[in-house]
């Protein structure tokens, strides 16, 4: 008898509970899809719930939540870094989803309120969706990545080929710029051909995807290189009067075991003439931001064809990232190649690629950075030189005080006593200049914490 009535109790506290997910299971870790009709396109966040009975409390992108949760039904008020109000949000999370609307404040790419004296972020009306982060597997993978897809243009909408986790180790190759493989077989159409691309769980807008460069290795024993100087390397004087050879042969002959390429029939001025190989990616990107779309030859904040003879095995580049995935792709090999790309082209070849990716959470950076033993370097893509310049110039100013506390004239001061400029790309349709300072010079300084 006692136990019938325990089984009655447990029937009448079932009916009088929602049906739904209980409170308990929207405690995790969240992705959030918000729309609304104020928005051209999705505004993403990394949410954060907790649970403990009908209160809920976590983050939403860089805000605070606090709410409550009855059965499948949520309630979440959310409040900006500064304490103010940011927008109410309503709807259902079940097992693995969530849909609601409300508003939301901060969306869009000038949400306001990021300078002094700016209006604060007015909240609008949206929707929203929650789905699961996906989980990585207890240990990273070692994934031989066989590539099926070379785009020869950067845009959001190329389809991922393979989707990977931070930490996984991807081995896998290139096609060189012509979309040739290591057997001399053309996989792609030329103008500088991309692998991918990959999309990367876990990044989203607002983020800086981290690439780990392990190792770039060619994978054939010929390069080629172009043998006369592009119109924008020199005077018009002298383009004038130059009378290059049609019949001139730029192969090389690239040994890796010694690490140095030879010219495969060389003039008798040039019998002598060898280089110590540097293999590089010459393209290195994620997806553009909103709906643009660029061919091989581009670069720009998003990478592309950056022709930086410094991207090369043990650096790290760090991308803003624009879409869901990051959605990360590279080619354009070359063995070796001057600082400027003056006759548009390195030694161009194939390559075998090892990386790994990592995604700093809630930081994008400004544009194209990377780091190597010795230095810290600012990319700064524009169409002129000297805008190019300024603004390399002005990212890793950013960077550094954002990194290590500085005020401006501090970092002034560091800027004027010790940064580097070198000219990476002279002759494709927008210029890259980046600008560097020694670790050595940092290493004086104290890291704000946390960075």
């Amino acid at each position: 008898m006692r136990m019938r009535w325990m089984v009655v109790f447990a029937m009448i506290g079932a009916a009088m509970w929602p049906c739904g997910a209980s409170a308990a299971e929207i405690t995790g870790k969240w992705v959030a899809e918000i729309t609304g009709p104020m928005l051209l396109e999705p505004a993403y966040a990394h949410v954060t719930l907790e649970s403990t009975g009908d209160t809920v409390s976590g983050t939403w992108g860089s805000n605070t939540v606090k709410g409550s949760a009855k059965g499948a039904q949520v309630t979440l008020t959310v409040t900006d870094a500064e304490g103010a109000a940011a927008g109410e949000l309503t709807g259902k999370v079940d097992g693995a989803e969530g849909t609601g609307s409300g508003t939301l404040a901060g969306l869009g790419r000038r949400p306001g309120g990021a300078f002094p004296g700016a209006r604060p972020p007015m909240p609008q009306e949206v929707t929203w969706k929650l789905t699961r982060e996906v989980t990585p597997s207890a240990k990273p993978r070692e994934i031989n990545y066989d590539p099926k897809t070379f785009q020869a243009y950067y845009y959001a909408g190329n389809k991922p080929d393979l989707h990977i986790f931070p930490g996984d180790i991807v081995h896998t190759w290139s096609v060189d710029s012509a979309g040739v493989d290591k057997n001399g077989k053309r996989l792609a159409l030329g103008g500088n051909a991309n692998i991918g691309p990959i999309y990367v769980e876990g990044a989203l807008p607002g983020d800086t995807l981290v690439v780990h460069l392990i190792k770039i290795e060619p994978n054939r024993k010929t390069a080629r290189q172009g043998s006369r100087i592009q119109q924008f390397g020199v005077t018009p004087a002298y383009n004038l009067v130059a009378k290059y050879d049609p019949g001139f042969n730029g192969e090389y002959q690239l040994d890796n075991a010694t690490g140095i390429a030879t010219l495969t029939a060389p003039t008798p001025a040039l019998k002598d003439f060898k280089l110590q190989m540097k293999p590089m990616l010459g393209c290195i990107s994620v997806a553009p931001p909103g709906f643009e779309a660029f061919t091989g030859p581009h670069l720009g904040v998003y990478g592309g064809n950056l022709d930086y003879n410094g991207t090369v095995s043990g650096t790290t580049m760090l991308f803003p990232v624009f879409h869901p995935g990051a959605l990360f792709g590279f080619g354009d090999g070359h063995a070796a190649m001057a600082d400027g790309e003056v006759t548009q082209t390195g030694l161009e070849t194939s390559m075998n690629v090892t990386f790994s990716v990592d995604v700093i959470k809630g930081y994008q950076s400004q544009g194209v950075r990377e780091e190597d033993n010795e230095y810290i370097i600012s990319f700064g893509v524009a169409g002129s030189l000297q805008e190019a310049l300024k603004t390399s110039t002005a990212q890793l100013a950013t960077w550094i005080k954002h990194d290590y506390g500085l005020s401006d004239s501090e970092v002034a001061l560091l800027l004027g006593a010790v940064m580097r400029i070198e000219v990476t790309e002279l002759v494709d349709p927008e210029f890259n200049v980046v600008t560097k300072v020694p670790k050595s010079t940092l290493a004086m300084l104290k890291p704000v914490s946390g960075k």
